[in-house]
């Protein structure tokens, strides 16, 4: 059987030869949404196949709901390749609720949309409802998806957990956050909410510069590159210390599989770099993987994780799903695909050899899922 690996979507040649600077005014003028939408479909191999998949000898039947911008190809990909039955669900249609009851599907999979913000509460509007009122099991779950690409909600929630993370301050009103910005440290670290990569942040060493970046955030807004103006983000502002010489850890966890691999850096930035270094994690960095995800409950999470010159590991982003824009492992050994997993006799870790992390790491969601169903039904 021969398998369609989904591409990962390229820009196209011409947008090489503008400027940044004029890619970004455009983008921030004109919005590109339905025609990038059209652009992703296009590049989705699965986009004309018929929403039902029967797959022989599947004992369950996996709802994919469906993502704004064809994100739930990995899914797709994943349920062929592994012989899962699914079915392709809209969970934007106004009678949602009755196309998921009339599925009659197992279990559902998920990959919020960020690109506009009603996407984003669509998804966790409805995703709360299915988990908690509906009782449907729903991966990932309602808890690891509520934090996806939301910075405020990622640090309040390491604060609650006592988890150790950059040190990040949050502001709605202009008089402390003028009195921050007169007394803090520079340089400084300037998020948005939402942003991939490193799109939405900027690192500040002009007090004067601070001082209208965060007005502008707390009036009109901020907008994080290459969105629509329409996205701006107002009301509130996330800075961030600034720790130089830093390592940026990718540490993923998706069931009982777990990656890690240093992240590249270009500049002042290791986010959205296009690097990707593949020096192993050591035990500790597996450790403090684990121990994070445990605490939360999380079993598909990537844990991107700041390791200062001193060795101290501070959690510096939650991401329950990432693509595979630059690269389709997340561990290599002596050029050796794998991950590595808990040694049941030792206790320790050990590298286990193979393609765990195919498809954007969605076979070893669906293969968890599977597993999870198997286990509730005493299979």
């Amino acid at each position: 059987m021969t398998h369609t690996t989904p591409s990962a979507g390229k820009r196209h040649p011409l947008a090489r030869l503008l400027p940044a600077s004029v890619r970004q005014w455009y983008r921030r003028v004109v919005n590109l949404t339905e025609w990038e939408i059209a652009r992703r479909r296009r590049r989705d191999p699965y986009a004309d196949e018929p929403p039902d998949y029967v797959a022989p000898g599947s004992r369950f039947t996996l709802g994919i709901l469906r993502e704004f911008m064809h994100y739930h190809k990995w899914y797709v990909a994943a349920c062929r390749e592994l012989g899962v039955s699914y079915r392709l669900l809209d969970l934007s249609a106004n009678d949602w609720n009755e196309r998921i009851h009339q599925s009659a599907c197992d279990a559902f999979l998920a990959w919020p949309s960020v690109g506009r913000r009603a996407w984003r509460e669509l998804f966790d509007d409805r995703l709360r409802l299915m988990e908690f009122e509906l009782g449907l099991y729903v991966y990932p779950s309602y808890r690891e998806t509520w934090l996806y690409e939301n910075k405020r909600r990622t640090r309040d929630w390491l604060l609650t957990k006592a988890l150790p993370h950059p040190r990040t301050w949050i502001f709605y009103e202009r008089r402390p956050a003028l009195e921050f910005v007169a007394n803090t440290e520079l340089p400084i670290v300037a998020k948005t909410c939402l942003g991939a990569a490193h799109s939405g942040v900027w690192i500040i060493r002009d007090r004067a510069e601070l001082r209208r970046l965060v007005l502008r955030a707390l009036n009109r807004g901020l907008l994080a590159r290459g969105r629509h103006q329409s996205e701006a983000e107002a009301g509130s502002i996330i800075l961030q210390q600034y720790l130089p010489d830093v390592r940026e850890w990718r540490l993923v966890r998706i069931g009982d599989s777990y990656f890690g691999h240093p992240k590249g850096r270009v500049g002042d930035f290791h986010s959205g770099s296009g690097k990707v270094e593949w020096d192993p994690p050591e035990p500790r960095h597996l450790d403090f993987l684990k121990y994070v995800t445990d605490l939360g409950g999380f079993t598909s999470m990537d844990v991107d994780v700041f390791e200062t010159r001193d060795g101290l590991l501070l959690v510096n982003e939650l991401q329950t799903v990432f693509g595979a824009g630059f690269s389709v492992d997340q561990t290599r050994i002596n050029g050796e695909a794998g991950r590595f997993a808990r040694d049941p006799d030792k206790g320790g870790w050990c590298f286990q050899a193979g393609d765990y992390a195919r498809n954007a790491c969605a076979n070893a969601r669906v293969l968890h899922v599977v597993a999870e169903l198997s286990r509730r039904c005493g299979l």
